[in-house]
């Protein structure tokens, strides 16, 4: 008998700030920017280049983050697949795909909030460093799946 597996795609998230947000933003980053090399050149006694040159690289660097799309640093969406002992995502980042599988005899815990289920084989913290599966509540599939899910291993909810 063949083992079924079923397999979901996991839409890209769209991130739109406001032009208040994007104008905080591009002061922030330019605050860092400017501080950060101020700080660098200090601590290093390296010879100081005119504020107005470093002024300019702070903002070019504030409006390249605060003002061109966000996507590019987004996961492109992916996929999951559930099968029979296994759960496993992939993301699509920029260049590469990042992989993440757990065996349904690894799944130390399975909790909920308002963005969806995260499937650890780890405790909390070493998930987040190591890697967990997520799976987002806007997908359309999400109450399938999580029913899937809790036959496995019961489902905390947070809040």
């Amino acid at each position: 008998m063949e083992p079924v597996i079923r397999q979901y795609v996991i839409q890209p998230s769209v991130v739109r700030f406001s032009w208040r947000k994007k104008i905080a933003l591009f002061f922030a980053f330019s605050a860092f920017a400017f501080g950060f090399r101020w700080i660098v050149d200090s601590s290093f006694h390296w010879e100081r280049e005119s504020t107005s040159s470093a002024l300019f690289m702070a903002v070019a660097l504030g409006a390249y983050f605060a003002f061109l799309p966000t996507q590019r640093w987004l996961p492109r969406g992916g996929s999951l697949m559930i099968g029979d002992d296994f759960i496993e995502s992939r993301t699509q980042l920029r260049w590469s795909q990042h992989r993440k599988r757990i065996g349904r005899e690894k799944i130390k815990s399975i909790s909920e909030d308002r963005r969806g289920l995260f499937v650890m084989d780890r405790s909390k913290f070493a998930a987040r460093m190591m890697g967990f599966v997520f799976v987002p509540a806007t997908m359309p599939e999400y109450q399938e799946i999580k029913s899937i899910l809790s036959g496995w291993a019961s489902v905390q909810t947070q809040r």
